[in-house]
């Protein structure tokens, strides 16, 4: 049995999704040339250059801020680490601890 494949081309097969592949590709392809081929598209295209710069700008800040946020949780684990200790092999408790104390 092959890889186990998730969403919706799970249940495509093979000639399905070169179809759908395909006609994704031509529609793609017609927007494109609609905005650079004709007057109408580059009027357009003038329009939404703005909006898309600044929601590129957007995402380039929320990737910075993801990554100040993954290094803040890090150097919080590096602090929780040191502040008890830093074995983190074992756990603070066991399983058998939650027994004795919930009975």
């Amino acid at each position: 049995m092959g890889p186990i494949r998730s969403g919706m081309l799970t249940g495509m097969d093979e000639r399905s999704r070169i179809l759908l592949a395909t006609l994704l590709g031509s529609a793609l392809g017609g927007v494109v040339g609609y905005l650079y081929m004709t007057e109408e598209g580059r009027r357009l295209r003038d329009q939404i250059e703005p909006t898309l710069d600044s929601i590129v700008t957007e995402l380039v800040h929320a990737r910075e801020t993801g990554e100040k946020v993954r290094e803040v949780v890090r150097e919080g684990r590096r602090t929780l680490d040191d502040l008890i200790g830093g074995d983190r092999t074992r756990p603070a408790w066991e399983p058998s601890d939650f027994n004795r104390v919930s009975s």
